[in-house]
């Protein structure tokens, strides 16, 4: 077995160490932040894009050119919140780690398979499945794992049922099922899990700053954790260089956190004008989601008590849209789908064409969602992507149609991304 993991890694590895060279003549260039197009070719060596060009580019020595006859040439798409282990249906119950991992391999599949080329995994997802897709072993997107969830006891990621006993408390793991969530109370306990997460390859921390809707013993109004608890836990992450992003729904959850130096807010849906001020005063970021919230009524074994937080957090979801965009809140593009709702992905484009143009959220699902993987600092491995620049990796899609015109096109990545190429391998090609 060793020797065939063996073989199946040289392989990768041989496969990598072969550069390749990569023309895509006559394009349409979205270069992830400028709303015009602007026509050319683009020259792709090494994984990098090193020409870009309005003039003609002379192929090197043995590249392969690509005639992009007309088609609009885009960054990779980027998922600021993914959950790719939060794909297990109800049934299997807390599955074991081996179910958990080939459910979240088929969830990898359909992210890189729809354009999108990065994802920041908002918790629950070992890094050890970002180095397997590295190393080519899975099939996928760019992974920026965040380990474990931190929660405190009763918190969003405390998923034991009423009676199940403390695990701490009786001497047990701290650790949630397949290692998602790791129950942390007091100071002590936060450094210990951050430093953790970090010491397995984590490259930002994901901790729980308020009540949840798809949790059954806390309220959405709680706040978690302390203000000590949250300090260190940001502490412990800058140490490494990195941040701190946080679930929270409430005002009031997220001034504690944003005081105490998270970067990140995941949600923020019941945010009122004067905290959404702060949060741009301190320049940080709310990545906020839109289709989970408007399906999750429709999910397998909801419960009542489920449905009623929805209600509250939903009515105030197009309240939080207005604000982001009267502050001018950087948020990504971001969709927190879980329980077997990744198929779809590529509807969030054309919920938040509701509210910002094709072009904006086309930015927001590249350059801006990168500018948010960047705060990572030394922990992003992988150099500059998110634009169309050179010396900047080729993260890459040929998109058939018009989707500054008409986003819709995303909706079907089977038939209309006609190119694919992450770090300057080409993973789709039907031209």
């Amino acid at each position: 077995m060793k020797r065939i993991l063996s073989v199946a890694l040289l392989t990768c590895l041989s496969f990598a160490a072969q550069a390749e060279s990569y023309l895509i003549e006559n394009v349409r260039i979205f270069n992830g932040v400028d709303p015009e197009l602007t026509a050319g070719h683009v020259l792709v060596e090494d994984g990098v894009i090193t020409t870009v060009s309005e003039d003609a580019i002379a192929a090197p020595d043995g590249a392969t050119v690509f005639d992009g006859g007309d088609r609009v040439l885009s960054p990779g798409f980027i998922d600021l919140h993914v959950h790719l282990t939060g794909h297990v249906p109800s049934k299997l119950g807390d599955a074991h780690a081996t179910a958990v991992g080939a459910i979240a391999n088929d969830v990898a599949r359909h992210f890189l398979d729809s354009g999108f080329t990065t994802i920041r995994d908002a918790g629950g997802t070992h890094p050890d499945f970002a180095r397997a897709i590295e190393l080519g072993i899975v099939y996928g997107p760019r992974v920026f794992p965040s380990g474990s969830v931190l929660s405190q006891t009763g918190g969003h990621g405390d998923w034991r049922h009423s009676s199940a006993p403390h695990p701490v408390l009786e001497g047990g793991s701290p650790y949630m099922a397949a290692d998602q969530a790791v129950l942390v109370d007091g100071v002590d306990q936060h450094l210990a899990a951050v430093r953790e997460n970090l010491r397995r390859g984590a490259t930002q921390i994901k901790i729980m700053g308020g009540g949840g809707v798809m949790s059954d013993y806390d309220p959405i109004d709680s706040l978690q954790p302390s203000p000590e608890e949250i300090r260190a836990a940001v502490q412990a992450a800058s140490d490494w260089g990195t941040y701190v992003l946080a679930h929270a729904y409430t005002s009031e959850a997220i001034r504690r956190l944003v005081d105490n130096g998270v970067r990140c807010i995941e949600h923020g849906l019941l945010i009122d004008d004067a905290t959404a001020k702060y949060v741009k005063q301190n320049d940080v970021v709310i990545s906020t989601q839109l289709v989970v919230y408007r399906e999750l009524a429709n999910l397998p074994g909801i419960t009542e008590t489920h449905l009623e937080k929805l209600a509250v957090v939903l009515e105030g979801q197009e309240n939080l849209i207005g604000l982001i965009k009267k502050y001018d809140i950087t948020t990504g593009f971001a969709t927190d789908l879980i329980a077997g709702m990744y198929p779809m992905l590529t509807r969030e484009f054309t919920e938040r064409a509701m509210y910002w143009t094709p072009a904006e959220v086309l930015a927001q699902a590249t350059s801006e969602s990168a500018k948010v993987i960047r705060m990572a600092g030394n922990r992003n491995r992988h150099g500059n992507f998110g634009e169309i620049r050179e010396g900047w990796v080729a993260d890459l899609l040929l998109i058939n149609g018009e989707p500054l015109e008409d986003i819709s096109v995303l909706r079907d990545s089977e038939n209309n991304l006609a190119l694919i190429m992450k770090a300057g391998e080409i993973v789709k090609n039907s031209l």
